[in-house]
């Protein structure tokens, strides 16, 4: 049975990435693994049982060549989108008015990299 769920990003400036995900999204360093060619990963968790594991792209493409560095599409979702834009607009590159979609209340937003997000309301 699945318990936890860890996605992989491969970015450019992992310190970079990770200080802009514990500020805009409130996540918490688990570990920081320093890898062969001296870049670190730098584990982040985000919810209970999501984790983000980033990863210098550079590593990426010399020990893992077939790996996809294609960035996946993620969306947060909570309780208080207003509330949560207004945190991540104080770190975003860029982000979008909150609008609604259906019944959900949403917006996108970019990390420094412009690697772009999702968040919307839980509806259930």
């Amino acid at each position: 049975m699945l318990q936890k769920l860890e996605v992989m990003l491969y970015v450019r400036n992992v310190d970079l990435i990770a200080k802009f995900f514990e500020d805009a999204l409130g996540a918490t360093l688990i570990k920081e693994t320093k890898m062969i060619d001296g870049s670190f990963e730098i584990k982040l968790s985000v919810l209970d049982q999501v984790n983000i594991n980033l990863y210098d792209v550079e590593f990426i493409r010399e020990y893992s060549p077939s790996v996809s560095l294609e960035m996946p599409s993620m969306m947060f979702l909570t309780n208080d989108v207003r509330d949560l834009h207004d945190q991540i607009e104080m770190y975003a590159n860029t982000i979008s008015e909150v609008s609604a979609q259906g019944d959900q209340l949403v917006f996108n937003f970019s990390d420094p990299e412009d690697h772009y997000y999702a968040v919307g309301s839980i509806t259930e």
